[in-house]
């Protein structure tokens, strides 16, 4: 884990003096030389030396670094030998996704299909991913890095044990969601989302619902970023309408009020958490969209549910 640790201070900006529930900093974690070698890290990145108390939730409000920009346009990604992919989770028609290694951890891979890999795609895939790479907030679950080898582009993120939020609450898994854990779920999702709507380089182009929140092993809530569309992607396919506005169905992409739109997907997820029913589960997608687009279809609150 040396080598990914150093990767994630120096070329992703993760923060070294964050404590834990113990208060303890990933230094204090760290075994032989590796807490020198990150101390140095941080420091040459500008951070703050100061430890950051686990409840602290000031520093979400940090600007990026300069210096974190610098070495962030400079990385290249990640070799696409250096993948050891073992197992594929699901398929769609936008992509594949697949379990597997890198440099001994879990990870995730996303690899995008695309009727053509150009010049221009690989160059505008550079130049997007980094603004997926969020390592500063506990409830946002970064892109760790992507492999750019036409025809391929992968997309990595840190592989989450229980899966989706939609998984949790509708596949059969061994976690129990009561009240408590379901309003904990609302609230990682609620401090996910107002940090993320508050980022100097706003992502537009990601859809929030069940099936793009992930559930880490401390069944804490994280935003996964490694399911926002890129800007080469077909924005008119849409998968999910279920947890779509009205508005976000309807206008262009140009024209939509993005965080507007994500307000309403969440009170879909919260209807989700309270009722452990899938949105307009007896629509096919398609027939789900045209209706609450054209015929004002919503939701059914249920008695004993506040409005």
């Amino acid at each position: 884990y040396g080598d990914l640790a150093d990767d994630l201070v120096a070329k992703f900006g993760a923060l070294v003096f964050v404590t834990n529930r113990d208060g303890d900093t990933p230094l204090d974690k760290s075994k032989g030389g590796l807490s020198t070698k990150l101390h140095d890290r941080a420091v040459e990145a500008g951070q703050d030396l100061k430890k950051i108390p686990y409840k602290d939730q000031s520093w979400l409000g940090l600007k990026t670094h300069r210096s974190r920009d610098a070495t962030l346009s400079r990385h290249k990604g990640i070799n696409v030998k250096d993948l050891s992919l073992t197992q594929q989770l699901s398929e769609s028609p936008s992509s594949q996704t697949w379990k597997g290694r890198w440099q001994g951890n879990e990870i995730v891979a996303k690899i995008l299909v695309l009727r053509e890999c150009t010049p221009r795609i690989s160059r505008d895939f550079n130049e997007e991913f980094p603004k997926l790479r969020i390592f500063s907030h506990p409830n946002i679950l970064p892109v760790i890095g992507c492999c750019n080898a036409p025809p391929d582009l992968v997309v990595i993120s840190q592989f989450m044990p229980f899966g989706s939020l939609y998984n949790v609450l509708h596949q059969n898994t061994n976690v129990v969601v009561d009240s408590v854990q379901a309003l904990k779920f609302a609230l990682d999702i609620a401090r996910g989302m107002s940090y993320f709507h508050n980022l100097e380089r706003f992502v537009p182009n990601y859809y929030l619902n069940s099936y793009h929140v992930m559930i880490d092993e401390d069944l804490s809530a994280r935003i996964s970023m490694s399911d926002a569309k890129f800007g080469f992607q077909d924005k008119g396919k849409l998968y999910h309408p279920a947890w779509m506005s009205p508005e976000a169905l309807q206008k262009r992409q140009s024209e939509i009020n993005f965080k507007a739109a994500d307000m309403w997907s969440f009170a879909i997820i919260l209807w989700e958490l309270a009722t452990r029913n899938v949105p307009f589960a007896d629509l096919s997608p398609m027939e789900a969209g045209m209706k609450i687009a054209l015929e004002s279809l919503r939701i059914q609150i249920l008695p004993g549910i506040s409005q």
